[in-house]
């Protein structure tokens, strides 16, 4: 019994060590607006949509749903979810944003030619930017295509996000697999994401589970 006491004790101090790695390296005020955003997610969608369930049930239904929803009619955060989100500096450490868009003529009837120009604060709090080149079948409604693509975001590999998640992921094992996937990939379809989840066989009380949650699926629908 004292063994397995000792042992629990190291794997607590452990855990914490880590969780104070990433959050030094995030900063106080972005861990705050993440916490936040957990703890929203779990009281005011989680634990209401699926109220007979343990919080640990209710992500394994939520993830489930997201997986198997092919038309990706998810629902959105809350309001004050959302603004809180997109009114933080912690949105730009965690993606590369749209920064300019615009449709490219060319000589076909048949495509439609778009450029997006990103923004990425990187370590040293300065913007990197990439511009990427998309064709895509013919859309005539190019002012639609415009305002969707406001919100394609990027993953920002350059930023304190995934700095703070690299220095854990040795030590956590989805946060090492979930590196590897999305440097080799690129920004993967929430389903994949949820899917990766649920075959992993991941314990839902995990803090950095619930953020790549937050970040990878809620807040990018």
């Amino acid at each position: 019994m004292k063994t397995i006491i000792f042992t629990l004790l190291i794997f607590s101090c452990s855990n914490k060590s880590r969780i104070t790695e990433f959050e030094n390296i995030l900063g106080k005020e972005n861990s705050d607006t993440l916490d936040w955003l957990v703890t929203d997610f779990e009281t005011n969608y989680l634990q209401k949509k699926y109220s007979n369930s343990t919080l640990e049930k209710a992500y394994i239904k939520y993830l489930t749903e997201i997986e198997s929803d092919s038309f990706g009619n998810w629902e959105r955060p809350s309001i004050e979810s959302v603004k809180k989100f997109n009114d933080s500096k912690l949105k730009e450490l965690v993606y590369g944003i749209p920064d300019s868009i615009w449709v490219v003529p060319i000589p076909s009837n048949y495509r439609t030619e778009y450029r997006i120009r990103r923004k990425y604060l990187n370590l040293k709090g300065k913007y990197d930017t990439g511009t990427s080149e998309v064709s895509i079948p013919k859309v005539h409604d190019e002012d639609s295509l415009i305002e969707t693509l406001k919100n394609h975001y990027d993953i920002n590999y350059f930023g304190k996000y995934r700095e703070a998640l690299k220095q854990v992921s040795k030590k956590e094992k989805f946060v090492e697999k979930y590196l590897e996937m999305t440097q080799a990939a690129g920004i993967i379809d929430q389903r994949g994401i949820a899917y990766e989840m649920l075959i992993s066989d991941l314990d839902f009380d995990n803090y950095f589970i619930k953020r790549l949650i937050i970040t990878e699926i809620v807040h990018r629908l």
